[in-house]
């Protein structure tokens, strides 16, 4: 069987959920041949009546199954029943709620007002097979049945990386990934719980944010600007200097629908780079069962204290943590979920064809 995937731009999704697995789905010997492409191969034609052109053609190269990550608009649409009719299985891939998006957000005006997360809704609706990455996105995107939800790992070759819990570093790093213009309610759930913390053990921590700290000190409360470390735009140049800086990571979240959709990913790149994590109660998080709860901003406060002052403790979490993710979260853990995907679309899409749908 040959799977075709088409990727999008954001280097995160690419990277966790069509480049990393199709290597390790090749890696396992499954039997599967995987190509990972932006974007498709397309013949557009102004049909009669038409005033506009429209997809009349798909370049599937060969492939039983095509997988279109974030579809979200009007031509992906097209794409995939030009697909089909080609006889060719389609799996939607998703791993944001984009209906949820919340105001404020960058991107609310053209996912929420601007209908992209309606037709990615359609996308999904139609499409043969849906992969997400939670059970929350499976709610949303696959009410017909026809999905599954297979879980972000991480890649073995991350592992060998020198853990952060192996430095005794006079100066604890708190770190907080990301971008605040991208997260406008996130970093505020902590409240002035991480300045307490920083109170309590000055001169032993500090406050840094790999990527874009835009407006953090004041959504934080901070007395002081924060640490600035440039975003790193390849991922795993991201994750060895994640772990590089920090030995302990916040994981903020505001319960909403939007992120109730979210994955585990930041709470599990922190441990597997032996970071200790205090993080926000979301389902997701409770569910990978890793990293120090935190709800109020006395829990934040207490957390990171903890951590700075205790070093032995931190230690041992951390290295539990990583032990879980080599363990059971691992590419190679979820290869035959990705190929099992998969290969149910192209029964699904063989057996459409077979009762003329």
């Amino acid at each position: 069987m040959k799977v075709l995937l088409s990727t999008s731009l954001f280097r995160g999704s690419l990277y966790y959920r069509t480049a990393e697995p199709a290597r390790a789905v090749e890696e396992a010997g499954l039997g599967v041949e995987v190509e990972v492409r932006r974007g498709l191969r397309t013949t557009m034609v102004q049909r009669p009546g038409q005033a506009q052109t429209s997809v009349g053609a798909v370049d599937a190269e060969g492939a039983d199954v095509v997988v279109l990550q974030l579809p979200k608009t009007q031509g992906m649409l097209e794409c995939l029943r030009v697909l089909q009719a080609q006889g060719v299985a389609v799996v939607v891939e998703m791993d944001d709620l984009l209906s949820a998006v919340p105001f404020g957000h960058r991107g609310h005006r053209a996912l929420v007002r601007g209908g992209a997360a309606d037709l990615a809704r359609q996308c999904a609706r139609e499409a043969d097979f849906v992969t997400v990455s939670t059970p929350a996105l499976l709610a949303e995107y696959a009410p017909h049945g026809r999905g599954a939800v297979v879980p972000n790992a991480i890649p073995r070759r991350i592992m060998a990386l020198p853990p952060a819990y192996e430095r005794a570093p006079e100066v604890v790093t708190i770190g907080w990934t990301g971008s605040a213009a991208t997260h406008p309610y996130d970093l505020q759930e902590m409240e002035s719980g991480l300045q307490q913390a920083l109170d309590r053990t000055r001169g032993r921590s500090r406050f840094a944010v790999l990527g874009q700290a835009d407006d953090a000190r004041q959504l934080l409360r901070l007395t002081d600007e924060p640490e600035h470390i440039p975003f790193v735009q390849d991922v795993d140049g991201y994750l060895a200097a994640m772990g590089e800086r920090f030995e302990i990571g916040v994981a903020p979240l505001r319960i909403d629908r939007f992120n109730t959709g979210k994955s585990w990913l930041k709470v599990m790149e922190y441990a597997a780079r032996g970071v200790y994590a205090v993080r926000s109660p979301s389902a997701e998080y409770e569910r990978l069962g890793l990293g120090l709860r935190a709800k109020r901003p006395r829990d934040w406060a207490t957390g990171i204290t903890r951590a700075v002052e205790d070093p032995d403790a931190r230690r041992q979490a951390a290295v539990r943590g990583r032990e879980r993710v080599l363990a059971g979260h691992l590419t190679e853990h979820t290869a035959d979920l990705w190929a099992s995907a998969w290969r149910q679309a192209r029964e699904n899409r063989s057996r459409a064809v077979r009762l003329g749908a």
